[in-house]
């Protein structure tokens, strides 16, 4: 039946509003709102300018109802294995769900670590991650900085020397902790960098081992690495890296903005739980949103995603999403090793409004090239300083929302002018809305647990599995392969012609005069 309905959405395709005049006639029906518009709380989700029709919308929550996405859903909110290739649950949601032990015992022992570096007088703490061990929690921090109430938190991730480098270089080793944050604890971007950090300890005659922290699902691999077994928090091997925010990954945000805060994080993210739980299909807001994910991608092959938040704090918030999504969706095999046919993961990138106006929006209007996009606004300001004048802060924001509505009304209906200039902006371009009043640990747990839906049910669309990423391990495994050549001074013979000229001169340079600074 999946393959009929499937059928039926293609033969649909030519029926989508191809331009701002089809747009127009559906924008005009009073209860496009009751059927594309969703509420989870005060978090409003607008659909109403995606290229569907009722008729289209009916298959897609057929297709869905066919690809069983609730019932895998559910099978994952139930701790049922749903990561086939590692025999494994995915257990994020249950780090957000206050009836489960494993949710209270992650804040009490982040809580506990915390004091205790409070007590060591910590004013600095360097996280050093990659991936999901630095990307959520890279962009919580600096989304929720009006709530910072604890020591300055400073992200490292590049394996490029330069960026621990200059982050040291203006750090107090005496009242500065390190958290060393690597799931399998063997990442090589991040246990290079936790030896740059430990030889800056020492060079400073600084015990590293007593503000040094290892965040890790294989704290045996910790130890081995020199950290006692009292500095090291764990979490569960079935919490993925990019869905890990929730759990003692998330340490770096609760010593920002204190355990309330992050509880209240988890409580945001819970209520997406509830919404999950609680909703029929045609009211859920992350499904419909992954229904047109599947419909812009596959059916209509747009295989690039923007998301545009207009909020300058957020500015992370679409290279998060870009993981989520790319790591999780990008791949052309399903979860039983067969071959996917069509699209999957579109190519998800995105910068703060109004700063993208300004950069790529002109692709977005005119390119032959149709990019989705999803606007993302809080509706009131939040300023860390009160004493900002409160009547120019309110202009600034409305202004700042309202250059958002115009964008999205622009792209959806372009111009009905007659002159050959505005003639060029067809519109018909796909566009979604997310609102909520303001930013809050609480709001950014519900955003936070929101895409996480949208990744994982579009993933069950395309019939793939979302938790696992085989294809990252090749270029690690060749790098590693590369790096032990190098360490031996060997040979490299299996290198293409142009990596070998580079590797050589490498090797020259390491061999020959130092230069100086």
């Amino acid at each position: 039946m999946t393959s009929t309905i499937a059928e039926k959405l293609k033969s649909s395709v030519d029926s989508a509003p191809a331009d701002g005049q089809a747009m127009a006639r559906l924008l005009a029906d009073g209860d496009r709102e009751s059927r594309l518009r969703f509420a989870i709380e005060d978090m409003m989700i607008d659909l109403t300018r995606q290229k569907v029709t009722d008729d289209h919308l009916h298959l897609l929550l057929q297709y869905a109802d066919d690809k069983r996405v609730m019932e895998k859903c559910h099978a994952m909110l139930d701790g049922k294995t749903v990561n086939l290739s590692e025999q494994r649950p995915a257990l994020h949601a249950h780090l957000r769900d206050p009836s489960q032990p494993m949710a209270q015992a992650s804040v009490d022992a982040m809580a506990g670590h915390i004091d205790q570096l409070m007590e060591m007088g910590i004013t600095d703490v360097v996280s050093i991650g990659i991936g999901g061990s630095d990307l959520g929690p890279a962009m919580a921090v600096a989304a929720l900085s009006p709530y910072h109430q604890g020591p300055d938190i400073h992200c490292v991730s590049n394996l490029d020397p330069a960026q621990i480098g200059d982050c040291l270089a203006g750090l107090n080793p005496a009242t500065t902790a390190v958290l060393v944050i690597s799931k399998s604890f063997s990442t090589m971007e991040t246990m290079a960098n936790m030896h740059m950090a430990k030889r800056w300890f020492a060079d400073h005659e600084q015990n590293a081992s007593d503000r040094m922290l290892a965040i890790t699902a294989m704290p045996d691999k910790a130890m081995d690495a020199g950290f006692d077994k009292d500095m090291i928090l764990r979490f569960d091997e079935a919490i993925g890296g990019r869905y890990s925010i929730w759990s003692v990954v998330g340490f770096g945000l609760m010593l920002a903005i204190g355990p309330s805060g992050f509880r209240a994080m988890l409580a945001g993210g819970h209520a997406v739980d509830e919404h999950i739980l609680s909703v029929p299909n045609h009211q859920n807001a992350p499904l419909n949103m992954a229904l047109m994910r599947y419909w812009n991608t596959t059916m209509l092959g747009h295989t690039t995603e923007s998301l545009c938040p207009y909020d300058q704090r957020l500015a992370r918030f679409s290279a998060w999403v870009q993981q989520l999504e790319m790591e999780s969706n990008g791949k052309s095999v399903n979860a039983m090793g067969d071959p996917v046919n069509g699209h999957t993961a579109p190519i998800v990138f995105g910068e703060p409004g109004s700063n993208a106006q300004h950069s790529y929006f002109q692709h977005l209007h005119q390119s032959p090239i149709i990019t989705p996009i999803t606007f993302m606004a809080p509706l009131r300001p939040l300023m860390a300083d009160a004493n900002m004048a409160a009547d120019l802060v309110a202009d600034h924001h409305d202004a700042l929302v309202i250059q958002m509505l115009a964008q999205a009304d622009t792209l959806a209906l372009g111009s009905h002018a007659q002159d050959d200039k505005d003639a060029t902006f067809l519109g018909g371009r796909p566009s979604s809305l997310i609102t909520w009043l303001q930013v809050s640990p609480y709001t950014l747990g519900r955003l936070f647990a929101l895409f996480e839906y949208v990744t994982t049910m579009s993933g069950s669309l395309w019939g793939l599995n979302s938790f696992d990423q085989p294809g990252v391990e090749l270029g690690k495994k060749r790098a590693r392969t590369y790096q032990d050549i190098y360490n031996m001074d060997g040979e490299s013979k299996n290198m293409g012609t142009s990596s070998r000229h580079i590797f050589k001169q490498l090797q020259d340079l390491r061999s020959g005069p130092q230069i100086k600074s």
